[in-house]
């Protein structure tokens, strides 16, 4: 090559300039297509069809809403989401027995599911088929003893059954993983104020009153134990409340 040509000095900067530029992220050797690691792929999400049966069911339409969750479990039975479902469901339509069975399939495939197990209990309980309920809740309290919902439940269920001083524990309990439970302070105010620990009882009303203002449960007991410790006049103020909660 002539290199007085002026077209040999075009062509040897153009191969320098090649020389010094970075070839794209996207290319190595041999022009060999790669796809950098920033790419981003469009991702395929499944239809969360619990969901949408819940809209359903929102919506009036229970018949759908249950077909299409029958439709869920026959394709995958260990479902215990959509079959927790479909107890809510059947309760609401009165088949409490559907809704235990439902329930139950559930916990065949997921044993230590508390969630589950609180569900079942709860259902037992307000058929008042309480000593299924302690056995589900009791089972809960193993697999998560610091569980409020269980401990809850737990107090709850000694409650109905007048075992007041075996509701404190658990009550105490609940309230010491949250504190924020006011269930929780009412039926500790409830069991103190039945074994006449009045002092405790009040305690726990007030706190209970002070998370919900509008517990009228909570305010009464506070009027009722005012009574009992000889303060009426204090315990016709706290009637009163109880009163105006309802009003608003």
């Amino acid at each position: 090559m002539d290199l007085g040509d002026p077209r040999a000095e075009v062509a040897g900067g153009a191969l320098e300039n090649h020389e010094e530029t970075e070839q794209p992220s996207s290319y190595r050797d041999n022009d060999q297509l790669i796809i950098p690691e920033t790419d981003e792929r469009p991702v395929h999400v499944e239809p969360d069809l619990v969901e949408q049966a819940g809209e359903l069911a929102a919506r009036g339409e229970m018949s759908a809403a249950l077909t299409m969750l029958r439709s869920l479990v026959s394709r995958d039975p260990a479902n215990s989401r959509a079959r927790a479902a479909m107890a809510s469901l059947l309760e609401r339509r009165g088949d409490v027995e559907g809704a235990l069975a439902e329930l139950g399939r559930a916990l065949d495939s997921h044993p230590d599911d508390i969630t589950l197990l609180v569900a079942r209990a709860t259902l037992l309980a307000s058929r008042a088929r309480y000593d299924q309920a302690e056995v589900d809740l009791r089972r809960a309290a193993k697999v998560n003893d610091r569980s409020a919902e269980v401990q809850v439940q737990l107090g709850m269920l000694f409650s109905k059954r007048a075992r007041w001083r075996e509701a404190i524990e658990p009550l105490l309990a609940a309230v010491a993983a949250d504190p924020s439970r006011a269930d929780a302070q009412y039926y500790l105010g409830e069991a103190y104020n039945h074994i006449d620990d009045l002092p405790q009882a009040l305690v726990a009303y007030e706190a209970a009153a002070t998370l919900q203002p509008a517990n009228m449960r909570a305010l009464k007991g506070i009027g009722i134990v005012l009574d009992r410790l000889g303060r009426p006049a204090e315990a016709a103020a706290a009637y009163r409340r109880a009163r105006d909660s309802q009003k608003k």
